[in-house]
């Protein structure tokens, strides 16, 4: 029994793997184990879990208040009619003006236009005047070159000249004037 008991420690220590139970002698193969205690979770308090639920309370308390805003605005408020109803009220009317009559207007650019049709006016006579005399001129020119080229044609036309007399031979005049006397040159050379 003894050599039974020994083998059934020594397969309860040795358990397959590397794991070795330790069981007492004097026990009986079970073991007493205690049960472990269920943590309870105590949260952390902080700051800024309580200032968003401070937030939220806010925030829920204006959507309450708007929602009731609103509920109320759409119940129309019933209002009474004026006193003044049982009377018709006419609303007053100026008096009726007379027709404006339109006044002759003298605009500066109607002025200013018709004084600039004068200038370009006396500026076209003025160019049509220059126009006129340079054509003129060019006539006039005109003219003179053709007289001339009708001139110089007429000279050009050969004639015939008559022979000259040789009764009368030609004898040249003895000068007044007296001769010439000749002078010898001055030279600075000394010698």
């Amino acid at each position: 029994m003894a050599s039974l008991n020994t083998f059934n420690r020594a397969t309860s220590m040795y358990d397959g793997g590397n794991r070795i139970k330790r069981n007492s002698t004097g026990s009986s193969g079970r073991s007493w184990t205690k049960k472990p205690k269920i943590t309870n979770p105590h949260p952390f308090m902080l700051k800024t879990e309580e200032r968003g639920r401070m937030k939220e309370e806010l925030f829920l308390e204006k959507t309450k208040e708007m929602l009731l805003e609103e509920e109320r605005l759409r119940i129309p408020v019933a209002q009474g009619l004026p006193w003044t109803t049982d009377v018709p009220e006419y609303p007053y009317k100026p008096p009726i003006k007379e027709s404006t009559e339109p006044l002759d207007l003298i605009l500066h650019t109607d002025i200013r236009a018709i004084d600039r049709a004068e200038f370009d006016h006396q500026v076209a006579e003025r160019i049509n005047f220059i126009e006129e005399i340079k054509s003129e001129r060019e006539r006039q020119r005109k003219m003179e070159e053709e007289e001339e080229i009708r001139k110089l044609r007429k000279e050009l036309v050969p004639k015939a000249q008559p022979m000259p007399s040789f009764d009368h031979p030609f004898v040249p005049k003895k000068s007044i004037l007296p001769h010439t006397i000749p002078k010898e040159p001055k030279f600075n050379s000394k010698q």
